[in-house]
């Protein structure tokens, strides 16, 4: 078998060690193309690996060491529509995010494309391996090379500051996740992750328990899931903004993905039904990163990290599907996955135009200038829908799945008003930002120290017109949100391979080579449009009251309670990495505590 499943990774490595080795030499032009060239090629290789992964995993075993028995001692990738689907996202986004910077973003002597390349290998190895100790090496080249991205303006104090703090809370993270995967090893005596769930099988000691806890709680740090989140808003306020599309389009959403192949896979007996220990601690650090983020996120001014805060929010959203567990929720997870990461994408794109044309990331120094930008003001509103997942836009079909395979009546209620809250708060700012900046409307919103960043801008001259390069990847990134809707059978297409994803017998049948049938899943009926109008209500309702807020009665003016009032979750977010790894830790004792209480 040709090595399909290993070019997603080697070629853009081989790439990258290329252009660095010649970086000194090259025209920028010339690394911006093979950077793009290269991100094109993933992008086919990963959908051919969708396509030849349809109807059974693809198993590739480097070196050809294959399993003798039940012992792996080889590296292997297994390549499920999920996984490589999540590959080409990255290639995907990777492109688009190299499409804008072409020319123009700086590039820190052309250092800047060789680290994108292996932002994308790293992020496709991750979404492809079978080995548990290599999602970690993985992991550390991802984060690795999202700090020096983060930080890639040397001559600047507050991008440094921003990749430190990054680099800090993920190298705890890191720590967390080598330390599981030591007891794991001490538990089992193996790596392959197939062969860690036959050895864990139904296994509830402590020594379980406890490598279960450093491991999902380091991958939650990488997920910035709420109290591991604060990393976030500091990086994505002072990261280039192809960077933060990266951020906040699937690195983040990777770290989700890992918590559910580690449940399921790894610890599937030991945590399932009817004990289930980690579906707590993950249903409430969900619920509480929706409700604290999309609170923080409106009480935002700086355009980066309202979109910073508003990517923890919905991740929040998101980890109550990986949660659930079961084929109709990780459906509707994979739906709100993608519809998110382009929606996402596309809003840093156009708040990347705004930093080209305006030179500005504050929304009260931004008031009325954004009005000849009638296009970007199109798209902006538009991504504001597709946050509350209004239709056609994608997220909407995956909070109605989620909530649809939700069979306790209470807990469907709040898993509801979850999604109604994330997307009301956060479409709330958006549609904010589009009354005040692109039609001038009400006065100028208060000023932050957050709103204050000072920004150089990414590129050297300033255009009177918005150039296609920037245009162009921010309309494609919300045109795709809406694919989910707008392709036929999309949702029964994935249904059928998420029924094999989630299932640990039929992966480790797989790894080894023997066959096994699953019984079909079905879609529940759902009907979300109710929530989704609401949620748009509502969401122009505190846009509208937070900018005339001084035409209303002082008994009506909530939104000006909810814009930059949280002075208390403000100084929680400090900025000293002591403070972060504090919180992390915190986190990390609540699931421990649920796994030893519950289990």
């Amino acid at each position: 078998m040709l090595p399909y499943p290993a070019l997603p990774v080697a070629v853009p490595l081989l790439i990258a060690a290329l252009l660095s080795g010649l970086r000194k030499w090259l025209p920028r032009w010339v690394a911006d193309a093979l950077a793009i060239l290269t991100a094109a090629a993933c992008l086919l290789f990963s959908s051919m690996l969708v396509v030849l992964s349809r109807d059974h995993n693809i198993i590739y075993w480097f070196g050809n060491w294959a399993p003798r028995g039940h012992m792996a001692l080889g590296i292997g990738f297994e390549v499920s529509p999920v996984g490589a689907g999540l590959a080409a996202l990255a290639a995907l986004l990777t492109l688009l995010a190299l499409m804008y910077s072409w020319r123009a973003i700086e590039s820190g002597l052309n250092l800047y494309q060789p680290l994108m390349l292996i932002f994308l290998a790293a992020m496709s190895g991750f979404a492809l391996t079978a080995d548990l100790f290599n999602l970690f090496v993985f992991f550390e080249l991802m984060s690795t090379a999202a700090f020096a991205l983060c930080g890639l303006k040397v001559s600047e104090p507050a991008p440094l500051q921003g990749a430190f703090n990054f680099a800090i809370t993920n190298t705890v993270g890191a720590f967390f996740i080598l330390t599981g995967i030591a007891l794991v090893y001490a538990a089992t005596g193996a790596l392959n992750m197939a062969q860690i769930g036959l050895q864990i099988g139904s296994r509830h000691d402590s020594l379980v328990a406890v490598a279960c806890t450093f491991l999902i709680s380091g991958f939650l740090i990488k997920a910035a899931i709420v109290p591991f989140h604060f990393w976030l808003p500091d990086a994505h306020s002072v990261a280039p903004t192809p960077v933060c599309v990266l951020f906040s389009g699937l690195m983040v959403e990777l770290g989700a993905y890992a918590v559910l192949r580690i449940s399921i896979v790894l610890f599937g007996d030991a945590v399932s039904p009817p004990l289930a220990p980690m579906r707590i601690p993950l249903l409430v650090l969900g619920s509480l990163s929706v409700i604290w983020c999309g609170l923080m996120c409106f009480a935002q001014h700086h355009l980066k990290r309202i979109l910073a805060f508003s990517t923890i929010s919905h991740a929040g959203a998101m980890l109550i599907g990986v949660a659930i567990g079961t084929p109709v929720a990780v459906t509707g997870w994979l739906l709100y996955l993608f519809s998110h990461a382009m929606a996402k994408g596309g809003l840093f794109f156009l708040a990347g135009i705004l930093l080209h044309r305006l030179r500005s990331m504050s929304e009260p120094v931004l008031h009325a200038r954004g009005r000849p930008l009638r296009f970007t003001a199109l798209l902006w509103l538009a991504g504001g829908f597709a946050l509350i997942g209004f239709p056609p836009f994608g997220i909407g079909d995956g909070e109605d799945l989620i909530a649809a395979s939700i069979h306790t009546h209470g807990l469907e209620i709040w898993v509801s008003f979850l999604f109604f809250f994330t997307g009301a708060l956060t479409a709330g700012a958006v549609f904010r930002v589009f009354l005040r900046v692109f039609l001038g409307l009400g006065e100028k919103g208060p000023s932050d120290r957050a709103s204050q960043i000072g920004e150089v801008p990414e590129d050297k001259e300033e255009e009177q017109k918005v150039p296609a390069r920037l245009f162009i990847p921010a309309l494609i990134c919300i045109l795709l949100s809406a694919a989910p809707e707008a392709i036929a059978h999309s949702k029964d297409a994935l249904l059928f391979v998420v029924n094999r994803f989630v299932s640990q017998t039929a992966y480790i049948h797989a790894i080894y080579g023997q066959p096994f049938a699953l019984p079909a899943a079905h879609l529940p009926a759902t009907a979300g449009l109710a929530r989704d109008l609401a949620a748009l209500a509502f969401a122009v309702l505190i846009a509208s009251a937070a900018v005339f807020r001084k035409r209303l009665p002082r008994a009506l003016r909530l939104a000006t309670h909810l814009e930059g009032r949280f002075f208390h979750f403000r100084r929680i977010q400090s900025g000293h990495p002591g403070d972060y790894v504090v919180w992390a830790m915190v986190g990390f004792v609540f699931v421990g505590g649920c796994l030893y209480l519950l289990s």
